[in-house]
């Protein structure tokens, strides 16, 4: 019954990303669309964060955390993606998680 449920529920996380990503082809909000010019200085500046905290990553962490988040993969999917073992995705993107809130947070701190 588990194992049932496990691929139902697959399942329907398979179709509605189908349906996000055939929506969201256009691609992601554009900052010059922000009216406001403190909002889009707010987003560069936010940009800029992430982008230094995702240089913390070594590559195979960012890797499969793109895939898993960015990707909205599970992470069998992304281990099968990567041909990597489930237990090492697990470990990359748990760690990675880690550092970048490490990084994020060093960062609030040091404004």
């Amino acid at each position: 019954m588990n194992q049932a449920r496990s691929r139902a529920i697959d399942r329907l996380r398979f179709e509605q990303r189908k349906k996000r990503v055939s929506r969201d082809v256009e691609g992601p909000p554009c900052a010059a669309a922000a009216s406001d010019p403190h909002e889009l200085l707010d987003i560069r500046e936010q940009r800029r964060v992430v982008r230094e905290a995702l240089e913390v990553l070594t590559p195979a962490e960012r890797q499969a955390i793109e895939r898993a988040f960015f990707g909205e993969l599970n992470y069998r999917e992304v281990a099968v993606q990567l041909d990597q073992p489930l237990g090492t995705v697990k470990t990359r993107v748990r760690s990675g998680l880690a550092k970048l809130l490490q990084a994020l947070t060093a960062t609030i701190k040091g404004r």
